[in-house]
């Protein structure tokens, strides 16, 4: 389904009063989903190529990623392969279950993934990042708003490395899908965050290797 993903990156807001705006916004916006932990393993080559296109913003890109939930420090025996594209202003996403018992490894997990879809094998891991998620839906159901809190950054499978805690503003996305565009004014006017240009995945880059 294609959609769009407007971001806000809130500094010096405590994210309970984030939470308090969506939930005073005129278009209802309640809890649709529990809080959770996300967590990533993002997938790139040794130039981070996916990493220049998007700070280049190449209109025309596609990133990486295995994703799984909750508190696991390695991959979950069932995790979720996601090739996320953008054209322009409008994204899409692929997704795949990766099924493996062993995920504690570059090795392993490469493997694991070209059993479900073949990848270039210049793509590597080169960043694991983890937050804290939370999920509210507009009351007719188009639009749905997600706040990450407690972003960290380590390089995957690291042995015995804490996870990197960074300056990391509260993210903010308001999503909808492409249908829906005509009515995305009717939500943004009420927002009273200003909309940025973010990416976790650049932010962990530039907070490990740069």
């Amino acid at each position: 389904m294609y959609r769009y993903e407007l971001k806000y990156a809130i500094d010096h807001v405590h994210a309970d009063a984030i939470t308090a705006a969506i939930l005073s916004h005129p278009a209802s916006f309640s809890k649709a989903f529990p809080d959770r932990q996300v967590n990533n393993i993002y997938l790139d080559t040794l130039n981070f190529d996916c990493f220049h296109q998007n700070v280049d913003g190449n209109e025309n890109r596609s990133k990486m990623r295995l994703r799984w939930y909750g508190e696991s420090e390695h991959p979950t025996p069932i995790s979720t392969l996601e090739i996320k594209h953008k054209k322009a202003e409008l994204g899409w996403k692929e997704n795949f279950e990766v099924h493996s018992e062993r995920l504690d490894s570059n090795a392993a997990l490469m493997e694991a993934i070209h059993t479900v879809r073949p990848s270039p094998s210049l793509l590597t891991p080169v960043l694991h990042n983890t937050y804290q998620r939370a999920y509210y839906l507009s009351s007719d159901q188009k639009f749905r708003v997600t706040i990450d809190t407690e972003q960290r950054f380590r390089m995957p499978f690291g042995i015995m490395t804490p996870l990197m805690t960074t300056q990391i503003p509260v993210i903010l996305e308001l999503k909808y899908a492409a249908e829906d565009a005509a009515y995305a004014r009717e939500i943004t006017n009420y927002m009273k965050f200003r909309q940025t240009k973010n990416s976790k995945y650049v932010a962990g880059v530039e907070a490990l290797y740069l």
